[in-house]
């Protein structure tokens, strides 16, 4: 019984040991380093791959966009392509007033518009005034930039009605009449008038191109019951000039709403100009800190001319006040220039008191930068 185990020990021993031992230990590095060169060699050609159709597919979109720029350019520029075969625009009238469910439907329908537009189909005037009433934003959006493209008088009359009328974006509408100016110029003034505050806000803001349309009408908005109104009217008239408009700014700095104040600090500046520094200077101490932004860059505009009355400014209760009249002082120069004459000077204590310590150290700071590049140019001269 012992001879047959032992026998059998031997045999299990020969058999196992034809089998490939396990590595232990640092033996098997040479087969770990193989299979590092193979992940390495398979990434690399992944990564060549990856390239390949990316540069591939760049290359074909750059291809499509060139040819549909082309094609665009082609349509537009020469007259024999805008041309339709009877059938053909049949079918794309046809398809222009129908009234699709799908996506697809709908982008065919902007397309067939687009189309007749390029073609300058008779049917293009009847199908805009339809589908510019069109429940569809995306189809009343197709259809005002249509009329944009357009630009005939017709055109312009159906755009000043939809932006009346509010057939679609209005933002849209007043974006088209703003690029076709000068043309909508007599067209806008009647918007002035309209019943709508909105209306009336559309109306002022486009007439800003047009510096001998609607003075009077504007100055009377100034005054007008709806804030936004009041903001465009006041902004169109920064652009213009005369006492009464003048006036008419100047009583908008005391308006109830702050952004209107915004709006007439820097209207006035441009405007009046200097004459309104102590007027503008009175801004400074404003609650809203977009007012008082505005108030410091009117200011800034006038330049020296401003210094009289930001000096009244330093002895304000309002620390806002007079941080924002020494912050202007120091931005057109004054502070530089009295400290180089007349460091020791009490009104330069009062500046850096009323910027407070991060404004004296800055100032401070800038005048050792100056004074060093001063000897520096002297010492190379």
């Amino acid at each position: 019984m012992g001879l047959v185990s032992g026998r059998a020990w031997l045999g299990i021993v020969a058999t196992t040991s034809s089998f490939p031992r396990i590595p232990r230990s640092r033996e098997g590095w040479g087969h770990a380093n193989d299979d590092d060169e193979v992940v390495d060699d398979l990434v690399l050609r992944v990564a060549l791959v990856v390239l390949a159709v990316a540069f591939t597919a760049w290359l074909a979109l750059s291809a499509l966009v060139v040819l549909g720029r082309l094609r665009y350019d082609r349509l537009y520029l020469d007259p024999s392509e805008r041309r339709l075969s009877a059938r053909r625009a049949d079918r794309l009238v046809r398809r222009a007033a129908g009234h699709p469910r799908t996506e697809w439907g709908r982008w065919r329908r902007v397309s067939a518009l687009q189309r007749l537009e390029q073609a300058r189909h008779p049917s293009v005037q009847r199908l805009l005034r339809r589908v510019l009433h069109d429940p569809d934003p995306t189809i009343a959006a197709a259809a005002i930039r249509t009329l944009g493209h357009v630009g005939d008088e017709w055109a312009i009359e159906l755009l000043v009605d939809a932006l009346r009328r509010g057939d679609g974006s209005r933002s849209r509408v007043a974006a088209e009449l703003e690029r076709l100016a000068p043309t909508p110029g007599p067209r806008l003034m009647p918007l002035l008038r309209d019943a709508n505050p909105t209306v009336r806000f559309w109306g002022a803001t486009l007439l800003r191109p047009y510096p001998d349309l609607g003075d009077a009408t504007l100055i009377e908005l100034t005054w007008d019951a709806d804030a936004n109104v009041r903001a465009a009217a006041v902004e169109t008239l920064g652009t213009r000039r005369g006492p009464t408009v003048a006036t008419a700014l100047s009583a908008r700095l005391d308006d109830e709403e702050w952004f209107v104040r915004v709006h007439a600090a820097r209207a006035v500046g441009h405007v009046v100009g200097a004459d309104a520094a102590p007027s503008i200077s009175r801004l400074l101490a404003d609650q809203r800190w977009w007012v008082r932004t505005a108030a410091k860059d009117a200011l800034r505009g006038m330049g020296t001319d401003a210094v009289p009355s930001l000096l009244s400014v330093l002895l304000h209760e309002d620390p806002f006040a007079r941080n924002g009249a020494a912050e202007v002082l120091q931005d057109i120069g004054f502070v530089d220039f009295l400290a180089f004459d007349n460091p020791s000077s009490p009104l330069l204590e009062r500046i850096y008191a009323a910027g407070g310590e991060r404004f004296r150290d800055a100032a401070l700071a800038r005048l050792e930068r100056i004074a060093s590049q001063d000897t520096e140019e002297a010492q190379v001269a």
